[in-house]
């Protein structure tokens, strides 16, 4: 009986220990897709913003897929101060960044996922306290497709475009 208890103890240890090292894997390979894809992300905003406000800036997003769930690659960006001003005087507008940065992924050939009608996607533009809040997904996988479809339903129902 007691070889029974030790057996069993055993067992569930090494199913704990098993779970906590396939967990820690997938975490942080979801970790590096996701670095991966704000960097792209990055340059892509970087660049289209850059040659709008005609001067080099360097950005860095803030990831919210973490609200939206695992694989979603989507990011923020804040524009404040003289950017937000230069990008105001272009009236910059979502459909226009969209624009632009449909030219950019053409330009630089960025991959995305199979059936999606683009690479990049403003998900949501908004001003609060004097900062612009832009939201950018990259549609590189499924589940950022997803995403980007469901906002759109959305939008729809709200009567918005997106």
């Amino acid at each position: 009986m007691t070889m029974l208890i030790f057996f069993i103890t055993a067992l569930v240890i090494v199913a704990i220990i098993y779970l906590a090292i396939h967990r820690m894997l997938i975490n942080r390979a979801t970790l590096i897709v996701r670095n991966r894809a704000a960097e792209t992300t990055n340059l892509a905003v970087n660049a289209v913003l850059s040659e709008l406000v005609n001067r080099q800036l360097s950005l860095r997003s803030e990831t919210v897929a973490d609200v939206w769930g695992r694989g979603v690659m989507a990011f923020e960006y804040v524009l404040e101060g003289q950017v937000l001003s230069d990008a105001r005087a272009k009236q910059l507008s979502a459909v226009e960044l969209n624009s632009l940065l449909a030219e950019y992924a053409k330009r630089q050939q960025t991959p995305h996922i199979d059936g999606a009608t683009e690479t990049f996607r403003v998900t949501d533009w908004w001003e609060y306290e004097h900062r612009l809040h832009i939201d950018v997904a990259y549609l590189m996988n499924e589940a950022t497709r997803e995403y980007v479809d469901d906002l759109k339903k959305v939008a729809k129902s709200q009567g918005e475009k997106l």
